[in-house]
């Protein structure tokens, strides 16, 4: 009797020796993704993640998979709540309340009060550059608070109630919403902690999907922080160039390449293994209007003919942008009645002395070396013309020297809901007649109309569209769906390991 006890006794212990393997290994495999790394190369380790003044769009990747906003902007540009479980907006487009969702917390696991982001918007007033907040310094009593005319809790519209947060504006921002989902609105606590990063991000307490383990010159390690993260570590290396990413790429070191070499698009795309998203900046061809040297006609055909240089490098390397077709922002390609009024604009003939040589002088990038590269060989293998030109830094900024060049290369954000600042940026390039209708316009303070402007723009070939570029992502199997969201910021959260 006692051997039948002793067994039954010890075949049960060896049962639930056995269960505890078995129960540690079902929790390694529902958590398998959760031991995932990825790997993400860019040029520099930040010091600093206080403002976005000096950040690169890749360190503000690092405040974006740290940190939750409201309200982000998805890949399709549609504004949805993130902190925030709803939005809700006054007839009259000046107050948002946005109620707080109940499962929001700390990285230390205390939850998100609506009290955490009104002392984060108070700090950021402190302690971010104007120029970078300027929706929320049109809060009603923003602009006083930072002046330090009034306090914070008794001056400023930013008011607390027990799940949401109220907000009043003092004019209407249609643009307010979209303000709000840039990476310096996403929630942080001790902002000045953030100034020096490296040493203090052990003490901080993080909103986003992920948290910072660890810090240096070399790397940063991102731990998750959330169930919404299907990666349970990002790890981001700092690379000397795109070069050296993407050869750590080629051997499994990396699973994210931003903008890989051109010579590479081709492979990656055949490979299934590129995402390409559309950015708003591009480049302008503008004429130097200062010594009138080079005839209406003159103008028209260069243009034509720079196009045609456009077009036969896309067509060999379709991936680093769009053309931009005569459309001054890429959402004005739609509009095929414009288009097809300025084609028949560009291809009138005439007769003009042409030079044997053009010039071109442009700010010194990567982009702008392919296109004067483009642009010369395309002269030299199809015209009499040969084209020569300067890439320089700083000296752009001289007056003296760009009167000196045939044409320039102007960089601008065409942002079509920014037509305002749009045309500003070239205010200096513009005709005293230009410049008028460019005030006329601005003057409107409702259904601000540029068209105009732009008509006479190309009209008279003086600044015309060259360009609109796309940003290229090389993904390894590992990075899954990756996602950029609407300003541009890659969605670590959408990373869906294979």
């Amino acid at each position: 009797m006692k051997k039948y006890f002793l067994c039954i006794i010890t075949f049960s212990f060896i049962i639930i020796f056995c269960l505890g393997f078995i129960n540690k290994e079902n929790g390694n495999v529902s958590n398998n993704t959760m031991d995932e790394t990825i790997s993400y190369g860019i040029n520099e380790i930040p010091e600093d993640l206080e403002k976005v003044t000096n950040l690169t769009k890749y360190h503000e990747d690092i405040i974006c998979a740290v940190s939750k906003g409201l309200v982000s902007k998805d890949e399709n540009n549609k504004i949805t709540p993130m902190l925030a479980s709803d939005v809700i907006k006054d007839k009259d487009g000046i107050q948002y309340e946005f109620k707080l969702r109940d499962d929001i917390f700390w990285s230390d696991g205390s939850k998100i009060t609506p009290k955490d982001i009104a002392e984060f918007f108070k700090e950021l007033l402190k302690e971010e550059d104007e120029k970078n907040i300027q929706a929320l310094l049109n809060v009603y009593g923003a602009k006083e608070f930072k002046e330090g005319k009034v306090v914070f809790e008794k001056g400023v519209a930013i008011n607390e109630t027990d799940n949401s947060i109220i907000i009043r504006l003092n004019k209407k921002d249609d643009d307010f919403l979209n303000e709000l989902t840039k990476p310096q609105y996403r929630l942080r606590k001790y902002l000045i902690m953030w100034r020096a990063i490296q040493n203090n991000c052990n003490k901080l307490v993080y909103s986003g999907d992920y948290k910072i383990d660890s810090i240096n010159k070399d790397k940063i390690v991102l731990k998750s922080n959330s169930n919404e993260a299907k990666i349970g570590n990002i790890n981001i290396f700092s690379d000397n160039s795109v070069e050296a990413s993407m050869a750590s790429y080629e051997v499994n070191e990396r699973d994210i390449v931003i903008n890989p070499p051109e010579t590479e698009l081709s492979k990656l795309l055949e490979e299934k293994k590129l995402i390409t998203i559309p950015k708003s900046n591009a480049t302008y061809l503008v004429f130097n209007s200062k010594n009138n040297a080079i005839p209406l006609q003159g103008r028209r055909e260069i243009y034509n003919d720079i196009c045609k240089a456009m077009e036969a490098y896309q067509n060999a390397n379709n991936k680093e942008f769009d053309l931009a077709e005569g459309s001054f922002f890429r959402e004005d390609k739609q509009d095929l009645t414009k288009l097809q009024a300025r084609k028949v604009v560009s291809n009138k003939e005439g007769s003009w002395d042409k030079p044997k040589i053009l010039t071109i002088l442009c700010e010194d990038s990567n982009e702008n070396r392919i296109i004067c590269r483009s642009i010369q060989t395309w002269f030299k293998e199809n015209t009499n013309i040969t084209v020569k030109y300067s890439l320089v830094k700083d000296e752009f900024e001289d007056q003296e020297l760009k009167k000196r060049y045939d044409m320039l290369l102007v960089d601008n954000d065409a942002n079509e809901s920014k037509k305002q600042n749009f045309y500003l940026n070239f205010k200096e390039y513009l005709s005293d007649n230009q410049n008028k209708l460019l005030e006329k316009s601005i003057n409107v303070k409702q259904n601000q109309d540029f068209s105009n402007l732009e008509e006479d723009l190309f009209d008279n070939y003086n600044i015309l569209p060259l360009v609109f570029y796309n940003e290229n992502i090389a993904i390894s199997d590992k990075a899954g769906k990756l996602k950029v969201d609407g300003n541009g910021n890659i969605d670590f959260s959408s990373i869906n390991s294979n």
